[in-house]
C-alpha cells in the first residue's frame, strides 16, 4: 500500500483539496444515515404510540431537543416538526451526493487522464529492448485500463472504505448509546467477518492477477488476428485464428468462473454471519423492549441501524477487494513507468548537424550465440547514396536501425559527426531521419493525414508535392474525394504498393537529412518503381539516400553498394565495380535483366 500512494499521489496531489471536500461529503451522507434513525425513534415514541393509545416515554432519541417547548400531546405539531427535520436530511444527503459524484469524478478524471498520457509516452520514448519485455496485449491494458483502476483507487475505494469505516464506528457509539449490549453481537461478526476477508485475500489477489494475464493474452490474440486478417484469409488460417482466439476466450473464461466460485463460497459466509447478526441482534433488541430497558422508538432506531451497519461490513470487504484489484492494476502500471530504460538513459542532448556524415566502425550485433551484424564497417558521408542488398534475414532492417538507434550495437561503435551515436538526443536523432519502412503502417485517416504525419498542420501544396515525388497521384486522383480519402485501419482498402507510395511520401515530406527506404518498392511494378526513383534522384539529390532493395536494377546510380550475406559485408562497391567482380550482386543483375526481357 505504501508503495501504490508513493507512486500514484504525485498524479492526485493537485487535486487533494476536492479529494478531502469528497471524502467529507461522503462522511456527510453517512452522517444523514447515521442519525435518520435516531428521529424515526423519536417519531415512534412521541407519535406513532400515543396516537394508538400506549403511554408516553422519555425517548431516546439524540433529538429531543428538536420539541422542546411543544406540549407533549400537540402531536400533529410534533410531526410536522420531525417530518421537515427528515425532509432536510434527505435533501443535505442528495446534495452531498451529487456534489461528491461530480466534483471527485471530474477531477480524478484529470488525474487518469495524465496517468494514460505519461504511459504512452514512455510507450513512444521506450527503447526496443524495454518494449521487447511486454506484449502488445499488456501495453493496452496498461494505457487503457490500469490507469482507471488506478483512479478508483482514491475516488472510489479509499473514500467508500472512509463512509464504511465512520459509519461502523458511529453507528457503534449510537447502539452503546442505545443499550451496551447492543453492541457485541456487531462486533462480534464484524471479526468474523474481518477473518473470512483474511481467509479468502490471497486468493482473491491472485484471482485478479490471472484476470489480468489472460485478458492480456487474449487482447493481444485479438489484435493479431485483426492486424493480420488479410495474411490470415491468403493463407486461409481462419479456422486456426479461431482455435487461438477460443484457447485464450476460454481460458479467461475458467478463470472468471472460478472467480464467481470463489466470490460465492465467500458471499455464502458473509450472508451466513449477516443473517445470524441480524437474527441474534433483533431478538436482544425484543428482549430489551419487553423488560423495559429500551422504547418502542429505540427499537425501531435498532432495526434500522443494524441492517444498515451490517451492509456498511459488507461494503468494507467489498472495498478491501476492490484494493486488492487496483493494487495489483498499479503494480503493472507504475512497474511498467518505473521500469528503467537503460538504454535510452545512455543518449545524451546534442542535435545533429544540418549536413550529418555517419560512420559505422566494427558494429556488431549478436543474436543468442551468432551473430545478426557482423564487423560492418562503413562510412555515409552527407549526400552519399547508398544501396543495400541480401538475401532474406542477411541483416537489412537492422542495419538500418542501428543508424536511427532504433537498435544497439554489441561492438563497435556508430558515429554521427565524429561522436558516439549516444551523445545525441533520440528525439533529435529522429528528426534527422526520414525513414520508409519496409512494413507500411497506415492510420485510420485520410491519404492527406497519412503523408503530413510528421506536421499535421502543413499546407496542402507541400502535402501534395509529396505525393506527386512518391506517384500517389496516379491512384489518389482515382478517388472521388482524392487525397482526402480515408483509408482504414494498417491501410485496409489500398494495395500493397499504393501502401509503399503513401510511405515513400511520409518519409518525404518529412524531408529530413537522411532518408532511408527500406524495401519500400518491392510491391510497384518496374515502371512506377523506375518513375518513384527518378523523381527521388531530381529531389533528394543532395541528401543522404540508402536505398534497401531486392532489386538490383534500382541501384545503378548509387555512389556505394554493398552486398549483405549472414550479417556480414560479402561485396562492396560502385555498380560498375560489383558488375565486374562477377559475384552475388552481379548474377542477381543478369537473372533480374534476363526476367524482364522474358516477359516483354
Amino acid at each position: 500500500m505504501r508503495e501504490f500512494f508513493k507512486n500514484s499521489f504525485p498524479y492526485f496531489k493537485k487535486y487533494l483539496p476536492i479529494h478531502i471536500l469528497a471524502t467529507l461529503l461522503g462522511m456527510a451522507r453517512m452522517l444523514i444515515l447515521l442519525v435518520t434513525p435516531q428521529v424515526i425513534s423519536l417519531l415512534v415514541d412521541r407519535v406513532v404510540n400515543p396516537v394508538l393509545g400506549a403511554e408516553v416515554k422519555n425517548s431516546q432519541s439524540v433529538f429531543l431537543f428538536l420539541i422542546e417547548g411543544i406540549p407533549s400531546d400537540d402531536y400533529a405539531r410534533i410531526f410536522w416538526v420531525l417530518a421537515a427535520t427528515l425532509l432536510v436530511f434527505a435533501a443535505i444527503y442528495f446534495v452531498c451526493f451529487y456534489l461528491k459524484w461530480n466534483l471527485a469524478h471530474y477531477f480524478s478524471l484529470k488525474s487518469e487522464l495524465r496517468m494514460r498520457v505519461d504511459a504512452l509516452n514512455k510507450v513512444n520514448s521506450a527503447s526496443a529492448p524495454l518494449l521487447a519485455k511486454y506484449p502488445a496485449g499488456d501495453l493496452v491494458l496498461i494505457t487503457t485500463k490500469d490507469p482507471r483502476a488506478v483512479r478508483d483507487m482514491y475516488i472510489g475505494t479509499v473514500q467508500f472504505m472512509l463512509d464504511n469505516i465512520f459509519y461502523i464506528v458511529s453507528c457503534s457509539i449510537f447502539l452503546f448509546q442505545i443499550h451496551f449490549s447492543l453492541l457485541f453481537l456487531p462486533l462480534a461478526g464484524g471479526i468474523v467477518l474481518g477473518a473470512i476477508v483474511a481467509m479468502y485475500q490471497k486468493k482473491i489477489g491472485k484471482l485478479y492477477e490471472n484476470i489480468w494475464k489472460d485478458s492480456a493474452a487474449l487482447s493481444t490474440t485479438v489484435q493479431e488476428s485483426i492486424y493480420g486478417v488479410r495474411t490470415v484469409t491468403a493463407f486461409a488460417k481462419e479456422e486456426e485464428r479461431r482455435k487461438y482466439f477460443s484457447r485464450d476466450n476460454e481460458k479467461l473464461f475458467a478463470t472468471n468462473v472460478n472467480g464467481v466460485k470463489l466470490f460465492s463460497r465467500r458471499g455464502m459466509w458473509t450472508h451466513l454471519v449477516r443473517t445470524l447478526v441480524t437474527c441474534g441482534e433483533i431478538g436482544l433488541a425484543v428482549y430489551l423492549g419487553l423488560n423495559g430497558f429500551i422504547t418502542a422508538g429505540a427499537f425501531t432506531a435498532v432495526i434500522g441501524y443494524i441492517g444498515t451497519l451490517l451492509w456498511q461490513f459488507t461494503g468494507l470487504l467489498s472495498n478491501i477487494n476492490g484494493a486488492q484489484r487496483n493494487f495489483v492494476s498499479a503494480k503493472r502500471f507504475f512497474g511498467f513507468l518505473n521500469d528503467r530504460d537503460e538504454v535510452a538513459e545512455q543518449y545524451g542532448e546534442e542535435v545533429p548537424s544540418t549536413a550529418p556524415n555517419v560512420s559505422f566502425r566494427g558494429v556488431s550485433v549478436k543474436n543468442g550465440e551468432n551473430y545478426a551484424l557482423e564487423k560492418i564497417d562503413l562510412e555515409l558521408p552527407y549526400g552519399k547514396k547508398l544501396g543495400v542488398m541480401g538475401r532474406t534475414g542477411s541483416g537489412k532492417t537492422l542495419l538500418c536501425k542501428l543508424m536511427q538507434g532504433f537498435a544497439e550495437a554489441d561492438e563497435g561503435e556508430i558515429l554521427i559527426d565524429g561522436k558516439p551515436v549516444h551523445a545525441y538526443g533520440r528525439d533529435a536523432l529522429a528528426r534527422a531521419y526520414s525513414y520508409a519502412m519496409q512494413s507500411v503502417f497506415l492510420f485510420s485517416n485520410t491519404i492527406s493525414a497519412n503523408i503530413a504525419l510528421y506536421d499535421p498542420f502543413a499546407g496542402e501544396e507541400k502535402i501534395r508535392r509529396a505525393g506527386k515525388l512518391a506517384e500517389v497521384d496516379e491512384f489518389a486522383l482515382r478517388f472521388p474525394e482524392g487525397y482526402e480519402t480515408t483509408v482504414g485501419e494498417k491501410g485496409f482498402g489500398l494495395s500493397g504498393g499504393q501502401k509503399q507510395r503513401i510511405s515513400i511520401a511520409r518519409a518525404l515530406f518529412k524531408d529530413a537529412q537522411i532518408l532511408i527506404f527500406d524495401d519500400v518498392t518491392s510491391a510497384l511494378d518496374l515502371d512506377t518503381e523506375r518513375r518513384v526513383l527518378r523523381n527521388l534522384e531530381g529531389e533528394c539529390g543532395d541528401k543522404t539516400r540508402v536505398l534497401v532493395t531486392h532489386r538490383a536494377t534500382a541501384l545503378k546510380n548509387c555512389d556505394e553498394i554493398i552486398f549483405l550475406d549472414e550479417g556480414k559485408i560479402i561485396e562492396r562497391g560502385t555498380f560498375e565495380e560489383l558488375m565486374a567482380l562477377g559475384g552475388n550482386f552481379a548474377e542477381i543483375y543478369n537473372r533480374q535483366i534476363r526476367e524482364v526481357a522474358y516477359e516483354k
